[in-house]
């Protein structure tokens, strides 16, 4: 969206926003509106503002409830956000070291579940392959903060791969194929049985980690 665009939506919204974040994801800024609540009758008088764009919106009760909900997700729009207007009350979010743990063996297992299913459902799981690079990039990122809670995580995706596998003693060498677009080089079915494999040992890895 459009900076002018924005701030349209912050004046007609102004009674119901708490604070609007702009979530750095790949090469996009999505905006992230939280709100006091949802009024759906509302919403569709100001549906134009919205359409063909990408956007998050969040209600007050996600963020009391994020622990629970998607905490992973949450942490990452944190950490990769500008405060564009509002209150910053992501800022006030933690984790305990158990509670991440939990998720993220959780979100792996997701992650191992939906492989499967996007392999047979979905162009040979490639599209798949690549919303997996991004989902791995927040559980390299939470998986590092695990074992070192002061960490620096770097930007660069290559650099994160390196300092992950040393920390976790694991081999992510098939995503560098998706990082550089050289699938081809591989055949699909065998990357993704070793992704799959990879998933599996991390998450053993994740699991006996004493926190």
């Amino acid at each position: 969206m459009t900076t002018k665009k924005l701030q349209n939506i912050v004046e007609v919204l102004r009674d119901w926003l708490i604070a609007l974040y702009l979530y750095q994801k790949g090469n996009d800024k999505i905006p992230v509106f939280i709100v006091n609540d949802v009024n759906f009758v509302f919403l569709d008088s100001i549906r134009s503002f919205f359409t063909r764009e990408k956007f998050i919106i969040l209600t007050q009760d996600d963020i009391n409830e994020w622990n629970d909900v998607f905490c992973l997700k949450l942490l990452h729009i944190k950490n990769h956000s500008e405060l564009f207007y509002g209150n910053d009350i992501l800022s006030n979010l933690t984790i305990e070291r158990s509670d991440l743990r939990s998720a993220l063996e959780l979100e792996i297992r997701n992650k191992r579940i939906q492989l499967r299913e996007h392999y047979l459902s979905q162009d040979n799981g490639k599209d798949f392959l690549q919303d997996l690079l991004f989902g791995m990039q927040i559980l390299r990122e939470w998986s590092l903060v695990l074992k070192s809670p002061d960490i620096k995580i770097p930007k660069d995706m290559k650099e994160l791969l390196s300092l992950f596998d040393v920390a976790w003693s694991c081999n992510s060498q098939n995503f560098y194929y998706l990082i550089e677009d050289r699938v081809e080089e591989r055949k699909v079915p065998a990357l993704i049985h070793d992704v799959h494999h990879y998933l599996s040992e991390l998450c053993t890895k994740i699991n006996n980690y004493a926190v």
